[in-house]
């Protein structure tokens, strides 16, 4: 308080107000202003700040002295003195209501005005005390972000201040037992044990859950004392939320729990880069235990080279402060891995360094990983070889090389003859196992400096630097010719398999990898068209051959696209008496600039290429609906024949190609005979089970060109077959060569014994009909009866129903 307290009089009368400031000074007390109406005090106490306000009641016109007290007590809660000279009982009503600090009645002594001012002064001082402790408390609360609350139990009165109804998110009225009850905030599965805690100890201290006003789970902590005072007993409480401090401590137990079991290693260092911590990963990956490193620089036993004296300061220098990179790691033992480290430098708030964590990983399985797969990006998986991306980079790696000391390098272009054969009628299996065979061949047979690539399917390509001679290129092509001809054991069968080889030598056949390869491989085409097993230099001219069997195969894909292949019927005729028995529908194309191709010519690109599926199933659908129409004509039903090619019978899809086409034309099954030649059933379990879904459509099943193929005889009794043709390369010698004649009997007598049904093929003379007329072979086709034709000319044949021989 001020040693001079400040008072500030309100008086009407000027003489008194004159006479008590000079009393108030007597006093040692500091007048601050003399005022004679309420208004006027009210107006000026904020610039005056009187310690104490003595206040007249009765001031004339305006306000009195109880209404201006009410109105400073309660802006500015100055004190306030009444001096006046009424004491009546409603004067006293209306000076109670601003709660003055003294009343003295005039006149008045001086001393009794010194001990009423100095009691209100002392009085006021405690008040201030008490506020400003209050105060304190207040701002304390508010610091902490504090809720408290007070509890009378016998009343279930429940005060609080503070932060409780933002931590709790509402105001509770009652402390439990009903709606908005301070224990209802409280997550249901901890309240009953805070309300019992309450019920029956003195003492509360307790974390518990509740849920905040968004609907998320909260954390508070919760204080609360039981007192007794005089026989009242109250609980008073103080409420914190923690719900950021519990979830950081969540996510310290979560990143201990990744620190003790995570498959890194984990190394924390001081600043000094001294061990202070490790993770039991670190001792499984390097043996180490946590004592044996305690205080040590990693660099002193875990790297196998020290990291450089810069690099610390580089790594606190970078923006991000940490660094990762591959490097090599020691094990306790000795051994070495490479691992994969991140250093990271760690800072506190306010950005000085307190630690280095260092985090390994073994990365030995990654880089063996690494080294199988830059093994399979450059080697075949099937056979071991080289694949594409090896030719690619090692060609290209000898030729520059060839450049720089003008020498030669050899290109050799292997293709596999009839290893398609092999791989649909043994199966993939069995192929795989071929090629793999002929891979081990091909790279015994070479030099340590030839480098043999498997180019895909059964197509392989060696490449031979450094030879000095095209004798030496040929002297190898023969040598891989003889290795790949070897006898091999597939299933159980012993076969024999050869290859057809184009040479290609750089710089004669090509200056780049791509003209090089492409020389080869018109090369090893022209080897396969001079009857394979061979091999072959490039020649200009191959390339013209090449480019005329690709002009084939477009051709052949176009005319399929405009409907420019037909179909021709030559007819089949009993011998017995004439008669049109039936039609083998046979593949015509009609070239808009080559003109009519001969099949020789063009079926065999056509089998090479994959589009003899789609001609095979389109012939067989013309023939059917041919047949058909010529039944609706009227004439007699007759048996049309179709060829089955070796590819055709080796695809799954066969027999549901066929039984749609039956489908799709309503032509009868019986009607339908399917020709496939004696080649095509080498392999008699995968032919056996085709032929056997084929018959149970209720079709026909020839064998065309029966005896030029190097079957066993045997197999005919296995298989569901119903006709043999005797190829026209026996027919032609009848009957005046006897091996032919042989051969032809040999077949009758064949058929004839397993009750098949026979046809010969290629009739073109009357000694040839008499032959095998007097030999009782029943059916024939050849020049003689009639030439393959269109549909239409055949019209007057099928009239008559029968052949007539021509008279001369």
């Amino acid at each position: 308080m001020n040693p001079n307290p400040r008072i500030m009089i309100v008086e009407d009368e000027r003489i008194v107000a004159l006479d008590l400031k000079h009393s108030l000074e007597f006093l040692g007390y500091q007048p601050c202003g003399v005022f004679a109406s309420g208004e006027d005090a009210i107006g000026q106490v904020a610039a005056a700040r009187p310690d104490l306000v003595l206040m007249d009641i009765n001031l004339g016109p305006g306000i009195d002295g109880t209404e201006a007290a009410l109105a400073i007590n309660t802006a500015h809660k100055v004190p306030i003195v009444f001096l006046t000279a009424y004491a009546e009982e409603k004067t006293l009503s209306r000076a109670e209501r601003s709660m003055p600090y003294g009343y003295l009645l005039k006149p008045y002594e001086l001393r009794e005005l010194d001990a009423t001012l100095r009691m209100a002064l002392a009085r006021r001082q405690a008040e201030l005390e008490v506020e400003h402790a209050e105060e304190r408390l207040r701002l304390a609360i508010d610091a902490a972000e504090l809720g408290v609350w007070e509890w009378d139990p016998q009343s279930d009165d429940f005060q609080w201040q503070g932060h409780l109804e933002g931590i709790l998110g509402g105001v509770p009225r009652v402390l439990r037992g009903e709606q908005d009850a301070f224990l209802d905030f409280i997550d249901e599965e901890d309240r009953p044990a805070v309300a019992e805690q309450l019920a029956r100890h003195a003492t509360v201290s307790s974390t518990v859950r509740m849920r905040q006003p968004g609907g998320d789970l909260g954390w508070i902590e919760l204080y609360a004392k039981r007192y007794v005072e005089h026989g009242r007993e109250r609980v008073i409480g103080v409420v914190r939320d923690v719900t950021e401090r519990q979830r950081n401590e969540e996510k310290l137990r979560q990143a201990n729990v990744v620190f003790q079991t995570t498959g890194e290693g984990v190394l924390i260092t001081d600043i000094e880069h001294r061990v202070i911590a490790t993770n039991p990963a670190f001792t499984l990956l390097t043996g180490y235990t946590a004592e044996d490193i305690h205080g040590r620089d990693p660099d002193q036993f875990l790297h196998a080279r020290r990291h450089s004296d810069h690099f610390y300061p580089r790594l606190m220098e970078s923006h991000h402060g940490y660094w990762h990179g591959e490097i090599l790691c020691l094990r306790r033992d000795g051994t070495p891995f490479p691992a994969w480290e991140h250093v990271c430098a760690v800072r506190d708030e306010h950005g000085q360094l307190r630690n280095y964590i260092i985090t390994f990983s073994d990365i030995s399985q990654i880089r063996q990983a690494e080294e199988q797969i830059n093994h399979l990006a450059y080697h075949d998986a099937l056979t071991g070889l080289g694949n594409r991306h090896q030719l690619a980079v090692r060609l290209e790696t000898e030729l520059e090389r060839a450049r720089l000391a003008h020498l030669q390098v050899g290109v050799m272009f292997i293709d596999l003859d009839g290893f398609k054969l092999v791989n649909d009628t043994l199966g993939h299996a069995a192929g795989d196992q071929l090629l793999q065979t002929v891979a081990r061949r091909i790279k015994s047979a070479l030099r340590r400096t030839d480098i043999a690539i498997r180019l895909g399917g059964d197509e392989f390509v060696v490449i031979v630097p450094d030879a000095r001679r095209l004798d030496d290129y040929a002297t190898l092509a023969d040598k891989l010719l003889d290795a790949v001809r070897e006898e091999i054991e597939l299933r159980s069968e012993r076969l024999s398999i050869s290859a057809s080889i184009g040479i290609a030598v750089f710089p004669d056949n090509g200056e780049d990898s791509q003209t090089l390869l492409k020389s080869a491989d018109n090369a090893m085409y022209d080897a396969k068209l001079r009857g394979r097993n061979r091999f072959a230099f490039y020649s200009p001219d191959m390339a013209e051959r090449a480019h005329e069997r690709m002009a084939m195969e477009q051709g052949l894909m176009q005319a399929l696209a405009t409907d420019a292949l037909r179909v021709h019927y030559q007819p089949v005729i009993s011998l017995a008496d004439g008669q049109l028995v039936g039609m083998e529908a046979l593949l015509r194309w009609q070239h808009p600039e080559l003109g009519l191709v001969p099949p020789a010519r063009f079926i065999p690109v056509a089998e090479e290429s994959g589009l003899i599926d789609r001609i095979g199933v389109w012939v067989l659908r013309q023939a059917c609906q041919q047949a058909l129409s010529w039944q609706r004509a009227g004439h007699r039903p007759l048996r049309i024949a179709v060829n089955v090619s070796v590819r055709q019978l080796a695809q799954d899809h066969l027999v549901e190609h066929v039984a749609a086409v039956l489908a799709e034309t309503g032509l009868p099954p019986q009607c339908l005979e399917l020709e496939i030649t004696e080649t095509a059933i080498q392999s008699i379990e995968h032919s056996r089970e085709r032929l056997r879904q084929l018959k149970a459509l209720g079709v026909m099943l020839a064998i065309d060109d029966f005896g030029t193929g190097f079957s066993s005889l045997s197999l005919l009794k296995h298989l569901p077959i119903d006709r043999i043709k005797i190829d026209r390369s026996f027919v032609t010698g009848l009957p005046g060569d006897s091996n032919d004649a042989a051969i032809t009997l040999a077949i009758v007598a064949l058929a004839r014994s397993l009750k098949l049904a026979l046809t010969a093929e290629g009739i073109e003379s009357p000694e040839q009909l008499e032959f095998l007329r007097r030999h009782d072979v029943a059916d024939a086709q050849g020049y003689l009866f009639s030439r393959p034709q269109p549909a239409p000319a055949l019209e007057p044949l099928l009239l008559h129903g029968h052949w007539q021989p021509t008279v001369h």
